[in-house]
């Protein structure tokens, strides 16, 4: 091999080993800078006033988002003239961005008013699983839970008719990227990010169901359910003196338990050391399990309170 071919294939080994640590950073960053803009449209889109022909009221919608807790806040409010100072009624309803199901987010036809729902468009979004997630604030003070929320785009305007689209596709940016984990640079914190946030219950791709509980710290149970009846049971615990994951699994053709190694280079997953089972933790709301070759995903349809 010549000197300029050792050249050229010393410079692609490099490009190769480099390219993937770029690659991922810059999917970082660029997930941000999509949901910073998503947020923005939001904010700045959703502060607008209209009126309830067949009451005479009108109403005051507002979008706040809390960077800290990512949580948004959805502000309505109604008065006799637009704009009016001293409000009638307002509402809160406060809620965290990963509570939110992203499949649940559409626009319906509305035909008649109602409220501060009026004739036109509304986007409709559910809790993960029609949960009570939602907390709703009646005049400054705690109300019941909700389980979905409304944003009323008026018939009458054409402007806002055709903003219901672009506020179904921002909604779908934020509570997407909201859900989204990405590797941290350690093992405590990626192990703490599988136990923190996994617990709940799920529904697979097989029609199982999943159901993942603490039982003590860096320990979980799954109870897998068909039909909704229990045909297996799994722990996975954190040994943190030998640092591994152990997994262990009691069917009906008997228990078994291997140890799991954490891998967080580009994804978080748990693999065993013959690679025939892995976990894969790619959001807050999903999860996946292969198994011998079958691959079942799991996604959130409820929390543990």
């Amino acid at each position: 091999m010549d000197n300029h071919c050792k050249s050229n294939l010393i410079g692609l080994i490099i490009f190769l080993l480099v390219v993937p640590n770029i690659v991922f950073g810059q999917t970082r960053e660029e997930d941000q800078e999509k949901f910073n803009e998503s947020i923005q449209w939001l904010e700045s889109k959703l502060a607008y006033v209209y009126q309830n022909p067949s009451t005479g009221k009108w109403w005051h919608n507002n979008f706040l988002y809390n960077a800290e807790k990512q949580s948004i806040n959805v502000k309505n409010s109604s008065s006799d003239t637009p704009n009016r100072v001293d409000k009638g009624l307002y509402f809160d309803r406060i809620v965290n961005l990963r509570d939110l199901d992203l499949a649940s987010i559409r626009i319906e036809e509305v035909k008649s008013n109602k409220g501060r729902v009026v004739k036109g468009k509304v986007v409709h979004i559910d809790a993960i699983g029609k949960t009570q997630r939602i907390q709703k604030l009646y005049n400054g003070a705690p109300s019941f839970k909700e389980f979905f929320l409304q944003f009323p785009f008026p018939k009458s305007d054409e402007d806002f008719s055709e903003r219901a689209e672009d506020c179904k596709r921002h909604f779908e940016t934020v509570i997407r990227l909201a859900s989204e984990v990405y590797p941290a640079e350690d093992s405590l914190k990626n192990t703490n990010y599988i136990f923190d946030l996994i617990p709940g219950t799920f529904k697979g791709s097989d029609n199982s169901t999943c159901e993942i509980v603490d039982i003590f710290p860096h320990s979980m149970e799954l109870r897998f359910k068909r039909d909704g009846k229990l045909y297996k049971k799994s722990v996975i615990s954190y040994d943190e003196h030998n640092h591994h994951f152990i997994y262990w699994m009691v069917n009906a053709a008997g228990s078994s338990h291997f140890e799991l190694n954490l891998h967080y280079e580009t994804e978080i997953f748990l693999e065993a050391n013959s690679k025939d089972y892995r976990f894969n933790f790619p959001n807050s709301n999903h999860f996946s399990i292969l198994d011998r070759g079958t691959t079942i995903n799991y996604h959130r349809t409820g929390f543990n309170e």
